[in-house]
């Protein structure tokens, strides 16, 4: 080989090294912010600041929460978005979920992951009682046709259904 062709095979690699790498989508729960500010970085009660007149939640503490269930499906769940078979889902792809506040404060929900995908989100609850829930998909839909996707809070759990469509 001639010196003469080494900067032009140097010149290949390196494009093959930087073309050749593939973006990676973060699935990691993003931080709901919401203007609730934590005032004291303690377990102790900050506040909302949303005047008049402002709630007063611990929010260094988690939430005491379930999901509400029947007859083993998530109750009045939604599914929002276009899933389809080997596309990304964006945060276009959602699903809202019934709740039951118990204690307010910190909550992370975390779906199981089939046929690719996975829904999740944090948040905080600043009052008690049924609450509705969105968690954003991530991944890329496998097989098309009817998801059956599980998710738990506590002792609690349920399903929902999401159709992909085929590509």
């Amino acid at each position: 080989m001639r010196i003469a062709n080494a900067p032009i095979i140097i010149i290949a690699l390196l494009c093959c090294i930087i073309f050749g790498c593939k973006r990676e989508l973060s699935q990691e729960i993003p931080y709901p912010g919401g203007g609730i500010t934590d005032t004291t970085g303690t377990d102790t009660t900050d506040t909302t600041g949303t005047n008049p007149p402002d709630t007063v939640v611990n929010i260094d503490s988690f939430a005491n929460f379930e999901l509400v269930v029947s007859a083993g499906k998530c109750a009045n769940f939604q599914v929002q978005g276009t899933y389809v078979s080997g596309e990304y889902l964006t945060e276009n792809e959602t699903v809202t979920l019934e709740v039951n506040v118990i204690t307010p404060g910190r909550w992370s929900v975390v779906s199981g992951t089939v046929n690719g995908i996975t829904f999740s989100d944090v948040g905080i609850f600043t009052t008690t009682g049924i609450q509705t829930i969105s968690l954003y998909g991530a991944g890329v839909p496998g097989e098309f046709g009817t998801t059956l996707v599980p998710v738990s809070v506590g002792t609690t759990s349920c399903s929902f259904h999401v159709p992909v469509s085929e590509n």
